[in-house]
Order: structure tokens, then C-alpha cells, then sequence
């Protein structure tokens, strides 16, 4: 404990090398973590009662996968969708997602109550603020906000009156009104800025508090921020660069985490060992459940 403010550390749960850990999703119906590699094109899959490891390649770079109430797997492709299963090499594209700019790529999202799928795109060259975030409903897609140069987490507050999301360049942490009857985002307001600081806020949850967990890349931390945006508690890791998380246990309070290892020397990966892993912490408070895609 720092003060008032609550620290804890997580511990390795699955040993792998991602060099892009990203999307880690919990699948409650088999007691498993999915999470991505996007540069290394990869989908793992963690046992949680085992902890074993394995992974299937992919075609394209992807984002994250999301739950498809049929029971099939929504794969974001960062130039458009699909859906799948891990255990087949078959993909069906979902083509209302081909409605981007050629220098757009899609990045994390997730599905409100209703089963729409909501998602951030980003400048392929991280440079310009061309990005927007997108839900799709069913097969209808639309476009709801602009001025994104590299969107990352997205989650709801409990009463889903509040959607978080994060812009990563330059590094804010933002809380738009949500009209989840209607499916449209309103006014927004910052809730934290990283500007100055170094680090850069990546993928995020909440939990039934309305806190917001978000991994924060260059600080070697899980940060939990209340809905007023006081840092509350953090989670330490034994590597600089966490990029993402998500509860899961049949209890959902172990928040893992993905992180990464690209563009390390051999000598950074000497004092980080198990950069690229995927660690996890239990938490008091449970996270809020994964909703599935309505198709």
C-alpha cells in the first residue's frame, strides 16, 4: 500500500512469446483464455485448469476474437472481419466490416448487452487523427465518433451509461455518454491523460464497481481508476510493456494480462525474462461479463 492507493503483483499463468500480446478474452463455456499475437499472426489458447498452451496460426494480423452467440468466434482482422473456431482453418468474411479507409486498421472492441459489436480503428501510419469508432449491429455497420489516431480499449460502465475508450497516440484515457437502447455514444469527457508521462494506455475492463482496469504501457502496471478518475490501485508486472486484460474464473476475479517482447534487445530480455507472457492477479471486485455477438 503507497498512500491510499492499493499495490499488488501479478504472476506468469501462461508461459508463451508473444511479441504482440493482444485481446485476451476468457470463454466461460470452456474454462480457457484466447488471446493474440498480431504480429506473430497467432491465436493461443490457455487451458485454465491446466494452464497448458497451444495456438493456431492465422491468415492476416488480427486484433482480438470475440464471442459469437452461435458459438462460432468473430476474429477482427485489422483490415476486416471473420468468423471461425479454433479448431478449423475455415473463415467466413463478415462483409459489412469492409467499410474502412485504406489507411485505417481495426484494433480492440467489444459487444454491449444488446450483442452489437462496437470497435476503434486506427492511421496505419499512427500519425494522423483519421480513426473512428464503429459498431456493427447484426449485419448493419456504422460509423459513431471521429478523430482516433490509435484506438485501443473499449468496455461499458455496469449500467452501460458510460463507455470508456482509449486513444493511445497521444495518450488519453477518454468516458463517452452511452444510450445503450439506442446504441449511440454522446458527449465525452477525459478521464486521464498520459500526456508528459512516457506511458500509454492500452487495452482496459471493468468491473462491478464501474472502475476501469487498463494496462499501461512503459509503467510495468495495471491501473485501476474509479469513475472520477482517481487512481485507485495498480497492479505490478515484472515487464515495461502490458498491453491488455481481461477477467476471467468462474468467479471473474483474476484479471490477466497480455504483454509483449517486439523490438527488445537481448539484453532487455535478460532482465525481462517473461515479457511476452500472459500474467494474472485476483482482484476483489469481479470484472463484468464478455457479451456475445448477436448475429
Amino acid at each position: 500500500m503507497k498512500g491510499d492507493i492499493k499495490e499488488t503483483s501479478a504472476d506468469v499463468a501462461f508461459r508463451c512469446e508473444t511479441r504482440l500480446g493482444e485481446g485476451p478474452l476468457w470463454h466461460p463455456d470452456e474454462n480457457a483464455l484466447y488471446w493474440i499475437d498480431l504480429i506473430g499472426k497467432r491465436l493461443f489458447r490457455g487451458d485454465g485448469a491446466s494452464g497448458a498452451v497451444t495456438s493456431k496460426p492465422l491468415p492476416f494480423r488480427c486484433a482480438r476474437v470475440t464471442l459469437v452467440e452461435d458459438g462460432r468466434l468473430l476474429f477482427s482482422f485489422t483490415r476486416g472481419f471473420a468468423f471461425g473456431r479454433y479448431d478449423s482453418e475455415d473463415y467466413t468474411p463478415f462483409e459489412a466490416s469492409a467499410i474502412i479507409g485504406e489507411t485505417e486498421r481495426y484494433n480492440d472492441g467489444a459487444c454491449d448487452s444488446r450483442g452489437r459489436f462496437w470497435t476503434g480503428t486506427y492511421d496505419v501510419e499512427l500519425q494522423r487523427p483519421i480513426g473512428g469508432i464503429y459498431r456493427f449491429e447484426e449485419h448493419v455497420a456504422t460509423r459513431e465518433a471521429d478523430g482516433v489516431i490509435l484506438a485501443n480499449g473499449l468496455r461499458w460502465s455496469p449500467d452501460e451509461r458510460q463507455m470508456f475508450f482509449a486513444d493511445s497516440r497521444p495518450g488519453q484515457l477518454w468516458v463517452y455518454d452511452f444510450d445503450a437502447d439506442a446504441g449511440r455514444v454522446g458527449a465525452r469527457r477525459l478521464l486521464v491523460d498520459y500526456a508528459g508521462t512516457g506511458a500509454k494506455p492500452d487495452g482496459c475492463a471493468t468491473d462491478a464497481d464501474g472502475c476501469v482496469w487498463i494496462a499501461e504501457v512503459h509503467r510495468s502496471r495495471v491501473a485501476r481508476y474509479t469513475p472520477a478518475g482517481a487512481l485507485d490501485q495498480v497492479i505490478m508486472l515484472p515487464t515495461r510493456r502490458p498491453t491488455s486484460v481481461s477477467f476471467g474464473d468462474s468467479d471473474a476475479r483474476t484479471l490477466y494480462i497480455t504483454t509483449r517482447n517486439d523490438v527488445m534487445s537481448e539484453g532487455d530480455l535478460a532482465l525481462e525474462p517473461h515479457a511476452g507472457c500472459v500474467f494474472a492477479a485476483r482482484v476483489e471486485v469481479p470484472g463484468l461479463a464478455e457479451y456475445r455477438f448477436k448475429v
